[in-house]
């Protein structure tokens, strides 16, 4: 990034002649950018089971470029608008940003790869085995193979087994009571241990040996062949627990954070556009199906709670039979202006005074009828798992086109799938991103929204 910029720079000073270095302030872009790449650099320690795909590999590059660029954007961008620099031609800047995008895809995607191959080449890496039963060894062959780019050299695996297991790929250097004298042959710097056996004399003669010869000791949790989620260790009250999904919404700063935007959504809604838009919609619902302005129906808020939400009524006043029943395209219940309010999410806005009561978020998984949630639910084994945060106004689901009718089992099935995404992988601006995105729908509705 930093290369990038000076050679441009240079270029565009000596060459095209669009800057002048005597009347920009070079130190300052010049800490800006390296500040930039500093801020934009990112460890992940995301274990999570990815593809090794090649097209994977492009995307999760090209993800981790799209954050660069913005990152450096905003930085010079700042010290543009701070310092009120006129000098600095506009256009440069933007060719540098598309330069820049273009050439760190290729390199985040094939440096990482140069890096491993130089950094863990010979006595540099890890050389590692495996102890315990082949059957176990097997299930590992997979990750065996793809642990030398971290520096991981898989020499083979040590048995308590008589038997040597002709399918296994990996060498069978010896047997559990030559593990002393195979880590101290074969220089062994980390033991993987496989399985306890149930045996506290088995767990304690490896721990025992590993220590003598200075052994790292990986532990391999086997439960994850019963799940198909990935198992996340939790550690509560000195005690590791594993659970099936991340929940940033459970750490109580997210959760001040995302409160603290509801309200300072909310409050201002209630209290300068709702009381206008009530008088609005009172007065022309009053003329086209009268009744009460106000929709309020029981739906379950997090950890199943009940609660009443609040709508604009959209439908005439109809056979109560027919509550549960989804509204269709052309639906004889719903009355014109009702009609424009559903396709604007208009009706939706008087579910603000549910937010700053606390029982709802702006964003998060939509509340469904109490008599869908008992039918979604033996549809999806999963579906109430998204009780375990508030229910919002929008949601990602809502952002990806599923709104509207539920007409099929795959429909229930895609919704459920994004609404778990947001409880596993919710930010700040992920927040954001899906109110912008709720902004646009309302001046271009979806077709599914009737």
């Amino acid at each position: 990034m930093i290369v990038l910029f000076c050679v441009m720079l240079y270029a565009w000073a000596e060459i095209i002649g669009r800057v002048n270095l005597n009347q920009i302030n070079f130190t300052l872009y010049f800490l800006g950018v390296f500040l930039a790449a500093i801020v934009s650099y990112r460890n992940s320690s995301n274990h999570s089971r990815e593809s090794d795909s090649t097209s994977f590999l492009w995307v999760r590059s090209i993800r981790r470029t799209n954050h660069q660029t913005v990152v450096i954007a905003l930085v010079i961008f700042g010290i543009i608008f701070t310092t009120k620099d006129k000098d600095i031609s506009r256009l440069f800047v933007g060719s540098f940003l598309a330069a820049y995008w273009l050439t760190a895809i290729p390199l985040n995607r094939y440096v990482p790869q140069w890096i491993a191959k130089v950094a863990f080449h010979g006595d540099n890496s890890i050389r590692t085995v495996f102890l315990g039963s082949a059957k176990s060894a097997r299930r590992l062959e997979h990750w065996a193979s793809k642990q030398p780019f971290f520096g991981i050299d898989i020499l083979g695996l040590i048995t308590y087994e008589f038997v040597q297991d002709i399918d296994l790929k990996m060498q069978i250097l010896g047997e559990f009571m030559e593990l002393a004298e195979l880590i101290e042959s074969h220089k062994v710097d980390q033991v993987v241990l496989l399985e306890t056996r149930n045996s506290d004399w088995w767990v304690d003669s490896v721990m025992e040996i590993c220590s003598k010869a200075g052994c790292r000791i990986l532990i391999f949790n086997p439960w994850e062949e019963y799940f198909d989620q990935e198992l996340l260790p939790v550690s509560q009250g000195g005690h590791t627990f594993f659970t099936l999904q991340q929940e940033p919404l459970e750490n109580p700063i997210n959760r001040l954070v995302k409160r603290t935007m509801d309200i300072c959504i909310s409050l201002p809604v209630v209290l300068f556009v709702l009381p206008w838009m009530c008088l609005i919609v009172k007065i022309i619902t009053s003329r086209q199906s009268p009744g009460p302005m106000f929709f309020k129906q029981e739906r379950s808020g997090q950890k199943g709670q009940r609660f009443l939400i609040y709508k604009f009524r959209t439908m005439h006043l109809s056979d109560p039979s027919r509550e549960g029943e989804q509204a269709k395209p052309g639906d004889d219940r719903i009355f014109a202006f009702g009609q424009l309010m559903r396709r604007t999410s208009i009706d939706e806005f008087p579910q603000f005074i549910n937010v700053l009561m606390g029982q709802m978020s702006a964003i998060g998984p939509r509340p469904h009828l109490l008599q869908h949630d008992d039918d979604f639910s033996e549809q999806v084994n999963v579906y109430r798992t998204r009780h375990f945060v508030k229910p919002g106004i929008t949601g990602l689901a809502q952002c990806k086109g599923f709104r509207g009718e539920v007409t099929e089992l795959a429909l229930i099935e895609e919704r459920v799938r994004y609404d778990l995404e947001y409880i596993q992988c919710w930010s700040f601006w992920l927040d954001v991103w899906i109110l912008c995105k709720t902004v646009v729908q309302i001046f271009f509705p979806p077709k599914t929204a009737y």
